[in-house]
C-alpha cells in the first residue's frame, strides 16, 4: 500500500479553486466556519458564505465544499437574465391612435403591422401641427 500524503484542511478548502478533487473524509475535514471565513473575503462568493453560514447545519460540508466549488469553478453566482423590455415609440402610437381615433392598445396592434415606412410617416404626421 502506498502511503498518500494527507492534505491540511486549509489545503482541502483552497483547493476549491483548482481541479483537485479531495476525497470525502478530506472535505469533511474541513471547517464550516473556516470555508465561510475564506469565502467572505471574495465578493464573488460572499453571497455563498452567507448562504451556507445559515445552513451550516443541516448541509454536511462535504455538501458545502462541491457546491462552492459547482459555482466558484463555473464563473461566478449566475443570475437568469430576462429579455428586456423593448421600449415602443409612445409618440407613433400615439399618432396612430389619434389618426384612427383608436384606443392606444389597438395602436400598438397596428404599430406591429406597419412597415417602416409607415411608422415613419405616423412619427412625423403631426409635426409642426398643433391640436
Amino acid at each position: 500500500m502506498s502511503q498518500e500524503k494527507k492534505l491540511s484542511p486549509y489545503k482541502v478548502m483552497t483547493s476549491i479553486l483548482t481541479n483537485y478533487k479531495p476525497t470525502k473524509e478530506e472535505k469533511l475535514s474541513i471547517n464550516s466556519f473556516f470555508l465561510c471565513r475564506w469565502l467572505s473575503n471574495s465578493d464573488r462568493a460572499i453571497h455563498i458564505s452567507n448562504t451556507i453560514n445559515r445552513y451550516y447545519k443541516e448541509i454536511p460540508v462535504d455538501i458545502q465544499y462541491d457546491f462552492v466549488k459547482g459555482v466558484l469553478i463555473e464563473g461566478g453566482i449566475r443570475y437568469i437574465k430576462y429579455a428586456k423590455k423593448e421600449e415602443e415609440p409612445i409618440k407613433t402610437i400615439q399618432n396612430i391612435s389619434k389618426f384612427y381615433n383608436i384606443s392606444i392598445d389597438n395602436a400598438k396592434q397596428y404599430y406591429s403591422l406597419m412597415d417602416e415606412q409607415e411608422k415613419y410617416k405616423f412619427e412625423h404626421i403631426y409635426d409642426g401641427i398643433e391640436g
